[in-house]
């Protein structure tokens, strides 16, 4: 959802292909044309969709051209019996095929090194509109071109992502920024504990930071980012401006965010662990080891990692950790003092500084009308006491996991920063 966007300059995305409407083949050409181009200072007006149809393509490229200043399509260029957009789009500009001598020496290269003669299908890229600029393709076969018609610009890429983003690059992102007279920034702040709706609650009016920034709120089952982002004449600028809101919004919602732009919640546990010289410990049923793995995929885990158990079933959660088996039998391995002493116990016989613990019922079987699927306890435990939570999560046992592991890895980043207090008990998440 984004709350602000007031680019000028208008662009617009058509992407070809039978294979990405029929839903064989993910379409990421788009997002990232998208993304590029907005950092680039111009508006994206649509992103469209089209078969391999020629009338469909057309006509889309027909309308774009009147309402676009730039126009962006990729697809429909190789070799094969469906690449049909070189063909159309000539129809649309009036073009006749010329041999480009250039493209006939790169691909005699590029097949040479391969060491095969080059087929006849792909001998007919050499063939190319005789009224357009082409875009010179170093890491593929087919060449892409730029066409212009009354001031509105056309660029035809290829399909294959890295080819489109190397032809991007190379020959459309420098033409964008000339026209651009001014610098995006942006910065991701990255939030978790609460649903996107209770973030927004305790944010409130936003209409004097959207004369500061744009502002974007991008939720997912791990949290919610918030995107400032805005275009100024300077770098410094756009970072002061940015700075500013940060700090009105950290004013607000400043527990809840984590990191920003690509840190990782895994990460900042262990740095906030290696300033205090603290250990750490993973006690899990539920999540059957997520939480450890996301740890130890930070380089140099290993000074504040001291081991993990995966405790998934009783007898191992009595055995391994000493949790007691008259508790267990009395509340159930889903509860809250199986957690407090699983929390407890591999603080014990693991030495750690902080033990965390999970236990639930990840589904989507095993919920009863007393405990119901997504029903989870995480306790943390250190020398000053233990804290535990109850949460009730969805019947997605992935999804499950992977906000379990996050839970608790926020957990521990609270109770390390001294804000895990007992009103954050009984949470119940989206």
């Amino acid at each position: 959802m984004g709350f602000n966007n007031a680019n000028s300059a208008q662009a617009e995305i058509l992407v070809i292909g039978d294979e990405v409407i029929s839903g064989f083949i993910v379409d990421t050409n788009s997002k990232f044309l998208g993304q590029r181009i907005f950092e680039l200072g111009m508006r994206v007006s649509r992103i469209t969709k089209i078969g391999d149809d020629s009338s469909a393509i057309q006509e889309c490229v027909e309308n774009a051209l009147e309402r676009s200043d730039w126009i962006i399509l990729t697809g429909g260029l190789g070799a094969t019996h469906d690449d049909i957009t070189k063909s159309v789009v000539m129809k649309v500009f009036g073009s006749n095929l010329r041999r480009d001598e250039k493209v006939a020496a790169m691909l005699q290269e590029i097949f040479k090194r391969r060491n095969r003669d080059i087929p006849d299908s792909v001998q007919t890229q050499c063939e190319v509109p005789d009224n357009c600029r082409v875009l010179y393709n170093e890491v593929g076969t087919a060449p892409g071109f730029r066409f212009e018609k009354k001031g509105h610009v056309l660029f035809c890429l290829p399909g294959v992502p890295h080819e489109m983003k190397h032809l991007f690059e190379q020959y459309i992102a420098p033409e964008i920024s000339k026209h651009s007279h001014q610098v995006f920034t942006q910065r991701i702040l990255k939030t978790t504990g609460i649903s996107e709706a209770g973030l927004w609650e305790k944010v409130g009016s936003i209409a004097e930071l959207q004369k500061k920034v744009n502002i974007a709120s991008l939720p997912s089952h791990l949290g919610v980012r918030i995107r400032l982002s805005c275009n100024e004449a300077t770098k410094e600028e756009g970072e002061a401006a940015i700075d500013e809101a940060e700090q009105e919004l950290m004013g607000k919602i400043g527990q809840y965010v984590y990191g920003r732009n690509e840190e990782l919640l895994e990460e900042i546990v262990g740095q906030l662990l290696t300033e205090k010289s603290m250990t750490l410990a993973t006690a899990e049923s539920c999540t059957g080891g997520l939480i450890g793995h996301r740890v130890t995929q930070i380089s140099g885990s290993s000074k504040y990692f001291k081991e993990g158990f995966v405790v998934y079933s009783n007898d191992a959660k009595v055995s391994r950790l000493g949790v007691d088996q008259n508790t267990l039998e009395k509340y159930g391995a889903v509860s809250e003092p199986v957690a407090r002493l699983m929390a407890e116990g591999v603080c014990r016989v693991s030495r750690a500084d902080i033990g965390v613990s999970v236990t639930g019922i990840a589904g989507p079987t095993g919920g009863s009308e007393e405990k119901p699927v997504g029903l989870t306890y995480i306790a943390v435990s250190d020398s000053k006491g233990t804290w535990c939570g109850k949460y009730i999560y969805t019947h997605d046992r992935i999804k499950n996991k992977e906000r379990v592991a996050q839970t608790a890895l926020n957990l521990v980043r609270l109770k390390l920063l001294g804000l895990l207090r007992e009103e954050n008990e009984n949470a119940k998440l989206p």
